[in-house]
Formats: structure tokens, C-alpha cells, sequence
């Protein structure tokens, strides 16, 4: 089995694990402190049907299908192009995949997204995220590693 395929699953596996894990031992909209010098991160249980920081609230069936086409455009993309991509945008896609499956099966299956982890100083918070959430920032990250490193080595090349 591709070793992209078993990262995907496993990291699917975590997100709904985890959510699983806060929606039963958390009441919904309450907190545990985990570091609790100026209330810096916490375990929350709170639901988004929205997108990204909470935004267009209840229109959890649009983004369900947005999500659902997205996916199936990604992995064709993936199929059709699978030995073209650097190691960094394979890495990325499956972290998108990944995210974007656990969050979309939120959808599917709860209604809106569970978000749990919590951070900020205070009075002054980060909107509330998941695992799945987490891996599309990453796969983002690798995206923009992958094209400066592309750009040095293209730089390099024409010098």
C-alpha cells in the first residue's frame, strides 16, 4: 500500500478520534484548561457549520458539496498527474485529503464541524480548530515550501 494512502487514513483516523473523544467527555460549549497560565490552550466542544474562523454560518449543506467536488477534483488531479508531483506536494496533497475528508464527514454525518483545540491569551483567542484543520494549514505550508524551494533551485540554475 502507498505509504501516501496509509498517511491519509491515519491521520483521518486521528481527527475523528479525537473529535470523538471531546464530543463524548466534553459537554457541548464547555472548556478543560490544559495550559492554564493566561488561559493559553484549552479542549473545547464547539460545532461550526460554517468555513475557516467561523464565517458563513449554516450553510453546512453548500459547503458539503463544495467540499465533496473539491475532493474528487483533487484526487483526479492526483490520478492523472501522480508522477509529475515533488515529494512536498505529494506530502500536501494527502494532508489535504486527509483534512478535508474528516471535516467533510463532519458535515455529513454530525451537521457542522467539531472544533476543539483552543488557543490565545486571555480574552484574546484564536478561532477554535481540529486535526483536520490543522493538516490543510500544513499542507499550505508544505505548497509554499515546495514552490520557494523550486524558485532557489530554478534561481540557481539560471545563475
Amino acid at each position: 500500500m502507498n505509504i501516501f494512502i496509509i498517511i491519509s487514513t491515519a491521520l483521518f483516523f486521528l481527527d475523528q478520534l479525537t473529535k470523538q473523544l471531546v464530543v463524548k467527555f466534553i459537554s457541548y460549549g464547555h472548556s478543560v484548561a490544559i495550559i492554564k497560565a493566561k488561559s493559553f490552550f484549552n479542549i473545547v466542544n464547539i460545532s461550526n457549520s460554517g468555513v475557516a474562523f467561523s464565517m458563513l454560518q449554516g450553510r453546512n449543506m453548500l459547503f458539503s458539496i463544495l467540499i465533496s467536488v473539491f475532493l474528487i477534483t483533487i484526487v483526479y488531479y492526483i490520478y492523472k498527474n501522480k508522477n509529475k508531483f515533488s515529494k512536498l506536494e505529494k506530502y500536501s496533497y494527502c494532508l489535504i485529503i486527509s483534512g478535508g475528508t474528516g471535516n467533510l464527514y463532519d458535515r455529513l454525518t454530525r451537521g457542522a464541524v467539531v472544533d476543539f483545540l483552543d488557543f490565545g491569551i486571555n480574552s484574546l483567542r484564536w478561532p477554535s480548530f481540529n486535526i483536520a484543520d490543522s493538516c490543510i494549514c500544513a499542507a499550505a505550508g508544505l505548497f509554499i515550501l515546495d514552490i520557494t524551494l523550486r524558485r532557489k533551485k530554478t534561481n540557481e540554475q539560471n545563475s
